[in-house]
């Protein structure tokens, strides 16, 4: 067995301010939003008598069902829509992070 040493910091070290990376958590709401949708596409055509995908859908401008242009204009818009979300909001939070942390 290996003699192991732990270092551990000091409790009253002081914290921080965050800092998130803009261009990794646009890219990560971005996948989120597509991922979302392709099982909300996926829910809807295996079992469209449930009706669960119509909230999420109706958010998606110019869909009109199930076929391939519904398919690629939902894939496109999540990810404009969630990179541009997920890049404000690292924005925003480092902003405030800056400024107030």
């Amino acid at each position: 067995m290996a003699n192991t040493v732990l270092h551990a910091q000091p409790a009253s070290s002081p914290a921080m301010p965050g800092h998130v990376s803009v261009p990794v958590l646009g890219a990560t709401l971005a996948a989120f939003a597509t991922i979302s949708f392709l099982l909300c596409m996926l829910l809807g055509f295996i079992s469209p008598e449930w009706g669960l995908h119509r909230p999420w859908l109706q958010f998606y401008l110019g869909l009109t069902g199930f076929d391939v242009r519904s398919l690629a204009l939902g894939i496109v818009q999540s990810l404009i829509f969630g990179g541009y979300a997920g890049a404000l909001i690292a924005t925003i939070f480092n902003f405030i992070s800056r400024r107030f942390g």
